[in-house]
């Protein structure tokens, strides 16, 4: 019987080193993989920048025009994208600090409950000592003949004198930590006061930018004379904006997206709206009575809305085109590509990481856009396919 408890003992511990050694090996398995996944990212990020520089030198000599509005334009969009950004930046500043501020005086209220109870503890323990210096520790100790009963009074009045000192000791830290808190606040403030001062400047900044786009699109349209004009214009806006599609499909194709979501491929029909608003431009539908069809749809935006990815992904182009004004374009896997166009402001950089729902830019009128809206486009390996039909 011994023996046998002997052997089922030997069993269940070779089990447990068979077990123990597994999950160390899968740890380590997954450690190395993990560490494999972020130098293989990093090694295709770099990748993308260098290719996407590639796409800059294209870019500046397809956005060139010999009028010099185009230009002109272009740099005054750019400017104001960085002023909303900025803008929006400072807005989150200012949410935070706010939300520090409420902490902080919440703290502070805290602070001076608490230091409300310690004094009056205190005012109780100088009671208790006036009290005991009209029948002081010493005579009580005289009084008795009894030395156990000495050495308690002893106990008793070192306990007292302890407690008294943790207390004061207490009240001591919780003014260091009033005091601290007062002065956060302070800091806080002014810092709140500052960046207050710093987004009006940006604002006045922005207004007189927009006057100065404003100008530069009234003569922009002043110098398209007619209907066939206006035609050209839109056919060299399209195809640039497939020449950029290509040059930016030429700059992923080695590169792969993790899965670590659910494949674009299976969400027809599920993906959220990029941004809210009514449909005014169909796809298919003719562009501005011309013979060219629209490739995305366009959303009669409000200024300044949000524009959302419609899922994870990560962001291949981020820049100013001709005719499309600022666009992001984003890579999903599988062929698949999303694009959001004539954005007033850009809130994510190329190479950056985006899940379903993460705001990429503001909605605005960018390239000679007269009315603000989003320009929402799907491709499947370069081919545009009906958004609509993606959309919940």
């Amino acid at each position: 019987m011994y023996l046998g408890k002997l052997t089922n003992l030997y069993r269940s511990a070779n089990r447990f080193a068979r077990h123990t050694m597994l999950a160390c090996l899968l740890f380590a398995g997954s450690a190395l993989a993990h560490g494999a996944s972020q130098e293989q990212s990093e090694a295709q990020l770099a990748e993308l920048k260098k290719n996407i520089s590639q796409i800059n030198s294209w870019l500046n000599k397809a956005n060139s025009e010999k009028s010099g509005l185009v230009n002109q334009l272009k740099n005054q969009e750019k400017s104001i994208a960085k002023v909303n950004k900025d803008i929006q930046s400072s807005k989150k500043k200012v949410r935070e600090l706010l939300s520090k501020l409420n902490e902080l005086n919440s703290d502070l209220a805290a602070h001076k409950r608490s230091l409300k109870t310690q004094q009056s503890f205190l005012i109780q323990e100088l009671r208790a000592l006036y009290l005991e210096g009209k029948q002081p520790a010493l005579k009580s100790l005289l009084d008795s003949n009894d030395p156990q009963t000495s050495s308690r009074y002893l106990r008793y009045f070192s306990y007292l004198h302890e407690a008294r000192n943790e207390k004061i000791q207490a009240y001591e830290h919780t003014l260091e930590a009033l005091q601290e808190t007062e002065n956060d606040i302070l800091r806080q403030q002014a810092e709140l006061k500052q960046t207050q001062a710093e987004q009006e400047k940006k604002r006045k900044n922005l207004k007189q930018q927009n006057a100065a786009r404003k100008t530069t699109l009234a003569k922009l349209q002043a110098t398209i004379l007619n209907k066939a004009q206006e035609r050209d214009r839109l056919t060299d806006d399209h195809k640039r904006l497939e020449a950029l599609l290509r040059e930016v499909e030429q700059a992923i194709a080695d590169i792969e997206i993790p899965t670590e979501t659910t494949p674009f491929s299976r969400q027809k029909g599920k993906l959220a709206w990029p941004t809210r608003g009514k449909v005014i431009e169909r796809f298919g539908s003719r562009v501005a009575q011309s013979q060219l069809r629209s490739n995305g749809i366009r959303i009669n935006a409000a200024d300044g809305s949000a524009v959302q990815a419609v899922h994870y992904g990560r962001v291949v182009f981020s820049d100013w085109l001709r005719g499309f004004g600022l666009i992001i374009i984003i890579d999903h896997g599988e062929g698949y590509m999303s694009l959001y166009g004539h954005n007033k402001s850009l809130m994510r950089d190329t190479g950056d990481w985006v899940n379903a729902g993460d705001i990429l830019a503001y909605a605005g009128s960018s390239g000679g856009e007269t009315q603000s809206g989003l320009y929402f486009e799907i491709r499947r390996n370069g081919k545009p396919i009906n958004p609509s039909k993606w959309l919940k």
